[in-house]
């Protein structure tokens, strides 16, 4: 892949990593589905320097455990991507969900695509991934989440493996602060580390939310990534 600066390199990490269900505004998947049809909506505006994206990431729970999720990513300037896309299927079964004196651990599996659109030209597959997904919850107040699996590039043909972990703490009801990293194998065909910090306040408790994230990769001295989002959830019936 290409290095496009800071912009292209978050955009991919997020696709592959689970945008569309990661629950805003943690890119680092959780081990956790919306309910049986409900439906989820979260959006957010990113700038770069000179570069702006806009991404609409719906995601609905199909079953009992089972999560299907679609993201759709316009760029601004004009970029030789014009935009960009992904499903993902997250699986997690309550059977796998365990208690224990150090607070409740929860797995699941995530599989997704990456789609691109350049400019001229038709949609075709980018890149593939499976995730496992892990969530320790300590307390009420605490959550750590962490993802690792094989990435594949469909063009070029690069693998690597993908590792992310966040840590969020909520002081109140209403506010929830974050830290988080998304690292992997393969720096010259992915990108470097990206390191994230961020915070939501909630509007209405678990059902609308506003954020602000502020991403950048690790030794590279490229710009900020400055993120504006909300989420949308228990949506539908």
């Amino acid at each position: 892949m290409k290095k496009l600066g800071l912009s292209a390199i978050t955009l991919s990490l997020l696709t592959l990593a689970g945008q569309a269900s990661a629950g805003r505004p943690l890119a680092t998947d959780d081990a956790a589905t919306a309910d049986s049809g409900r439906c989820q909506l979260e959006s957010w505006f990113e700038r770069s320097g000179a570069d702006r994206m806009l991404v609409l990431a719906p995601a609905c729970g199909v079953a009992s455990g089972m999560e299907l999720g679609v993201d759709y990513t316009v760029r601004r300037p004009r970029h030789p991507t014009h935009s960009s896309g992904g499903l993902a299927f997250k699986w997690v079964p309550e059977a796998w969900r365990s208690q224990t004196r150090l607070g409740t651990v929860d797995l699941g599996l995530k599989l997704g695509s990456g789609y691109e659109r350049p400019a001229g030209a038709g949609w075709h597959s980018s890149q593939s991934l499976a995730l496992a997904l892990v969530s320790w919850t300590p307390n009420a107040d605490w959550a750590v989440h962490a993802n690792l699996g094989p990435v594949r590039q469909r063009g070029g043909g690069a693998n690597a493996t993908l590792l992310n972990v966040a840590v969020s703490w909520a002081p109140s009801e209403r506010v929830l602060i974050f830290g988080e990293s998304q690292a992997n194998d393969r720096r010259a065909s992915f990108g470097g580390t990206v390191n994230t910090a961020g915070a939501r306040w909630w509007v209405m408790k678990d059902k609308f939310g506003l954020d602000l994230t502020a991403g950048r990769e690790a030794g590279a001295g490229t710009p900020t990534a400055w993120t504006l989002g909300f989420g949308w959830y228990g949506l539908g019936r």
